[in-house]
């Protein structure tokens, strides 16, 4: 069974390769998909976050209010972590038997240390002005943006430690034929 984990930095892409992924037939499971729906109201999840961050919520969790909180404070942001985690890391493991090959994409895989449950990483970088660009245009601000960035392991660190690296700063035809390459070699 091959698992393998794509992964990148900020804005790269990894959903864009990932829904590329999906669209040849291929399961990709989305952590952040898990996690959003461990942050909705009723989840047991969802009651240790408000009890851990009560200024994070107004009558809903107010996942700016969160955001701000966790990009401003390391340990806090840890602290979030340490409480989603493990529920993530159950559910991933849940489902990686029931397909082969099984692909996940985990946006903190070496932050998370995720990566020691897959066979290879795909790592989908771009340069950080493309990353800033693409948050901005989402409705981020340029300093929100740089505060993202600068939260997560750096680009040159991931590099180190990913098995495959796509580079994602040309075309989409050129990023879609770098997805094709690693594809045909799972065969």
């Amino acid at each position: 069974m091959s698992k393998i984990a794509i992964t990148g930095t900020i804005a790269s892409g990894k959903s864009i390769a990932s829904a590329y992924i999906r669209s040849k037939g291929y399961y990709v499971m989305d952590l952040d998909e898990v996690n959003r729906n461990l942050l909705k109201n009723g989840s047991i999840v969802y009651e240790t976050v408000k009890e851990h961050f009560p200024d994070a919520f107004d009558e809903e969790l107010n996942k700016k209010k969160l955001a701000a909180i966790i990009f401003s404070d390391s340990e806090r942001k840890k602290e979030l972590e340490d409480i989603l985690h493990p529920t993530i890391k159950e559910i991933m493991l849940s489902e990686m038997d029931k397909h082969d090959p099984f692909f996940c994409e985990v946006p903190l895989l070496f932050e998370s240390g995720f990566d020691r449950f897959f066979d290879e990483s795909w790592l989908i970088v771009c340069d950080e002005e493309t990353s800033i660009e693409r948050l901005v245009e989402k409705g981020y601000t340029r300093s929100e943006a740089e505060e993202r960035i600068n939260a997560q392991m750096s680009k040159e660190e991931k590099e180190k430690r990913a098995s495959k690296i796509i580079y994602n700063k040309s075309t989409f035809a050129d990023f879609i034929s770098e997805i094709d390459k690693l594809l045909k070699g799972l065969c």
